[in-house]
């Protein structure tokens, strides 16, 4: 336990460890950062936690290796946001969450998600794909709180999710045809 903790510390102590670059591009990625994308990165950290969460219950309960491979995108490019939207709100001293219950539009209930969780087969795949495409186009209604954005960094994390969530929405649907 006390190597995982020292560990942790020196792997925090060279992330803080400020040098002219990190410094200077840190300080420019929060100019213009305001609570639109304050909020937005609230809402989005646990929307993006539960798609990786999905995504995870797809890599072990699916056979199909299209979405197998679909899976692991997800996890990957939304946990790289996700931490992206962590230093969003640490380095603005920020809540992590929203102060009050925000409906998100695209979230599974606690029920839906249980009930993804016990499928199998062709049965599993078909409802994790119509529930990711659910989760997904929530996830491009949200982008709207940033959409106004003055913050680069902002205007580019919109643009990358509008774009790989659209593209993943559509390869989606193109499965889904196939496993009807």
């Amino acid at each position: 336990m006390l190597k995982k903790i020292i560990v942790s510390l020196l792997a925090i102590g060279i992330i803080l460890v400020p040098n002219s670059a990190n410094a200077s591009s840190h300080a420019k990625s929060l100019q213009n950062l305001g609570m639109s994308e304050i909020m937005f990165a609230q809402m989005m950290i646990p929307h993006h936690e539960q798609a990786i969460s999905m995504s995870e219950t797809a890599l072990k309960k699916s056979r199909n290796q299209e979405i197998l491979k679909l899976s692991r995108q997800i996890k990957t490019l939304q946990s790289s946001e996700t931490s992206q939207l962590t230093y969003w709100l640490k380095a603005t001293n920020s809540s992590m969450t929203m102060d009050h219950d925000m409906k998100m539009s695209g979230m599974l209930t606690v029920k839906e998600f249980a009930s993804l969780k016990q499928l199998t087969g062709t049965q599993f795949d078909r409802t994790f794909l119509q529930l990711m495409i659910k989760h997904h186009q929530g996830a491009l209604e949200m982008l709207d709180l940033i959409s106004g954005s003055r913050n680069a960094e902002a205007k580019a994390l919109a643009k990358a999710i509008n774009s790989a969530q659209s593209k993943e929405i559509s390869s989606m649907k193109l499965l889904l045809k196939k496993l009807k």
